[in-house]
């Protein structure tokens, strides 16, 4: 199993309990996993993460940036028209604006999923947005896993799969 990790936790982690002025460990552990190839990301999350020019982006292209894999095999393209194709049906769940945010190409929470369903059974995709049936102005990751049977975890789950101690 591969973790998959998204955007927000990149960048929650950067900005708040790892932050890179006292948490070198935690970001030379994602490297160290990242080169055993138990750990990745996206190429579209990598576009997110270089929106913020601060300390994650340079972390990013100078330590991180070959473990970005790319969205554009012809697998993940299926999936992500196949994800686009789910949505436009999901209009009696979620609100338009809800439905239009997912679907905007730059957003990478559908190329994630879509990525990890084209490996189907190879990767847990990581995220800090939770599970929430309720929920109508944000398609959350979980719910699309759960749809799609997409294996899933937040970060302290993966951390703890993996060992990781500071």
């Amino acid at each position: 199993m591969i973790y998959l990790i998204d955007s927000n936790t990149f960048m929650t982690a950067a900005r708040t309990f790892y932050s890179f002025d006292y948490g070198t460990k935690f970001w030379e552990f994602l490297e160290e996993q990242a080169r055993s190839q138990v750990l990745a990301s996206i190429d579209k999350v990598l576009k997110e993460i270089n929106r913020g020019n601060d300390d994650l982006m340079n972390w990013a292209n100078r330590n991180f940036l070959n473990y970005f894999l790319s969205t554009k095999e012809e697998t993940a393209l299926q999936k992500y028209a196949e994800l686009m194709q789910w949505a436009e049906k999901q209009n009696n769940h979620y609100r338009r604006n809800a439905l239009d945010d997912f679907m905007k190409e730059e957003n990478a929470d559908p190329w994630l999923i879509a990525f990890a369903n084209s490996n189907r059974g190879n990767y847990i995709v990581v995220t800090f947005e939770k599970y929430n049936q309720n929920q109508r102005n944000k398609i959350p990751i979980p719910n699309v896993c759960k749809v799609f049977n997409i294996n899933y975890c937040d970060l302290f789950q993966m951390l703890k799969d993996l060992k990781f101690k500071l």
